[in-house]
C-alpha cells in the first residue's frame, strides 16, 4: 500500500470484531514502530502489549470511569488487544549526560524547553498506526482520563514511566459505522494551517 493511501485510510475505529491479530504481526509492527526517531537516539519509548483476554478484561475493568460507564453495546464491539505506549525521560537524561551530549545542558528535566520524550512517543504512537494499518489492522488511539495508577500496578509498569497513550488493534466489526469529531468536525481548509515565510 503506497503511504498516501495509508494516510487516506488512517481512522480512528471503535468497533472491533473479536479477531485477536497474530502475536508475530503485532510484534512486527511494534518492532517496527520502535525504529521511530528519538533525540539523541535515547531510544526510550516502551511498548506493553495486552493481548491475554483475561488481562484484557482487567485493563478494562480499570479504566471503566464510573462516571461515563460503557454500554453494553460498547462492550461487545471493544478491540481484543491494545498497545500502551509510554516514555523514559530516565533515558533522555542518561544520553543527555553522556560526554558527547552533556555540552547541552540537557541533563536535568527542568533545562528540557521540549520534552522529546513526549514528541518521540508521539511519533513512535504515530508509526506504529501507520505501519498497523499498511498490514491490514484497524486501529484506535485514545488516552487515559481514569484508571492510570492502577494500570502501573496491575501490569508492573516500572515507576517513573510516562504514559503516552493507548491504541487498540484489531479488525473493523462488519458492521462498524464511522463516529467521533472527525464525523462531525469539518477539517480545516489547508490555506488555513499553511503559511509561508510567515504567518
Amino acid at each position: 500500500m503506497e503511504l498516501s493511501d495509508i494516510l487516506r485510510k488512517r481512522r480512528s475505529i471503535r468497533s472491533f470484531s473479536d479477531a485477536r491479530p497474530d502475536p508475530g504481526l503485532v510484534a512486527e509492527v511494534v518492532d517496527r514502530a520502535r525504529r521511530a526517531p528519538t533525540a539523541g537516539h535515547a531510544q526510550g519509548i516502551d511498548f506493553l502489549v495486552i493481548d491475554d483476554p483475561s488481562a484484557m478484561a482487567d485493563f478494562w475493568s480499570i479504566i471503566e470511569d464510573p462516571d461515563f460507564p460503557t454500554t453494553e453495546e460498547e462492550k461487545l464491539v471493544r478491540p481484543p488487544m491494545v498497545v500502551i505506549v509510554w516514555s523514559d525521560p530516565q533515558r533522555y537524561l542518561a544520553r543527555y549526560s553522556a560526554e558527547d551530549k552533556i555540552e547541552f545542558g540537557m541533563n536535568e528535566l527542568d533545562a528540557w524547553p521540549v520534552r522529546y520524550w513526549d514528541v518521540d512517543a508521539g511519533m513512535a504512537s504515530m508509526q506504529l498506526l501507520l505501519v498497523a494499518i499498511d498490514r491490514g489492522l484497524d486501529t484506535w488511539f485514545f488516552g487515559l482520563g481514569y484508571g492510570e495508577d492502577a494500570v502501573r500496578e496491575r501490569f508492573g509498569v516500572p515507576v517513573g514511566r510516562k504514559l503516552c497513550g493507548v491504541i487498540a488493534l484489531g479488525y473493523r466489526s462488519a458492521d462498524e459505522v464511522p463516529t467521533g469529531s472527525g464525523t462531525t468536525v469539518p477539517r480545516r481548509p489547508l490555506e488555513e494551517q499553511l503559511h509561508r515565510n510567515a504567518w
